[in-house]
């Protein structure tokens, strides 16, 4: 929890060069905290708040006389919705054929699609699956061997029948020749490199505008690959609310499965979609149904 604001402030550092802590003034945060147009991200409030938390423990311990933030803060930025793939929209990424990929894409169309598929399937992060090596796909045991993720751990997940297929196949296909060397990856570029985040995003957004996966809503962005892991948030608690399973105490399992410390960090995936609000509805009205009827 302690890593993105030490990375702040190092980026603080950088920026303002080595000076004492008296020597800094409003004019470095304000280059280091710019408000273009009235307009800042929410990554922009993080930065702040480190800093904050920085300075008033300075100022406390006399370090530093004055706290040299800016006073007024800007409008934080719309609440980010996220979207959520459904079935068709699957279908129609999967569906476009290899002809129509042009042939500047760094991914091959068996690739992208693996890749989609991986993450529809697991919820894995970008990284984490650009990252994951032959050694960690256990195909034999149905799992993946996730290293180093954002809080430093690694971490089994467990995968399906359907993704084992999937990711076999996919390594019979792309079996290096003779002579060649296999890529370090399980899922690698048409020129055996490990795929970029801005390899995949670039390739995907040309993609889901081919296939006419679009959002028409007030959302700030059109789908991303980053949805994947919100898609299999929802989607699995779809499916326990639907097996009629313990919604709340299923919850921190799915928490570790995405690699994370706990429920709050997982509520940001958990849209409110109106499959999932029907499903709750249900439950809730089998709830209600017992206790009246065993009161």
């Amino acid at each position: 929890m302690y890593i993105e604001p030490a990375n702040v402030l190092k980026a603080f550092l950088r920026k303002t060069g080595d000076l004492e802590l008296d020597a800094l003034t409003s004019v470095h945060c304000e280059a280091f905290l710019p408000v273009k147009g009235g307009e800042v991200t929410n990554f922009w409030f993080k930065k702040y708040e480190a800093l904050d938390r920085f300075f008033r423990f300075a100022t406390s311990r006399g370090y530093m006389k004055h706290r040299i933030l800016p006073t007024s803060m800007p409008d934080r930025p719309p609440r980010f919705i996220p979207y959520i793939y459904s079935t068709d929209d699957i279908r129609r990424l999967l569906g476009v054929p290899d002809s129509h990929y042009p042939r500047t894409c760094p991914l091959s169309p068996d690739t992208m699609r693996t890749f989609i598929l991986v993450l529809y399937g697991t919820g894995l992060k970008l990284g984490e699956l650009s990252r994951l090596t032959h050694a960690g796909a256990d195909l034999r045991n149905a799992k993946l061997l996730i290293r180093e993720t954002k809080f430093g751990k690694s971490r089994l997940v467990p995968i399906g029948k359907d993704l084992v297929s999937i990711l076999r196949l996919y390594r019979m296909r792309h079996r290096p020749g003779v002579g060649y060397q296999r890529p370090p990856t399980i899922l690698a570029t048409k020129i055996g490199m490990m795929i970029r985040n801005d390899h995949a995003d670039h390739e995907f957004e040309w993609l889901r505008r081919e296939a006419g996966v679009l959002r028409f809503d007030s959302a700030r962005y059109q789908p991303r690959l980053h949805d994947f892991r919100h898609t299999f948030a929802v989607t699995r608690l779809l499916t326990w609310y639907r097996q009629v399973k313990d919604v709340q105490r299923m919850l921190p399992l799915l928490s570790t499965y995405l690699g994370q410390c706990g429920i709050d960090e997982t509520s940001v995936y958990l849209r409110m979609t109106r499959e999932l609000l029907q499903e709750a509805n249900r439950c809730f009205e089998r709830y209600a149904f017992t206790e009246v009827h065993n009161g």
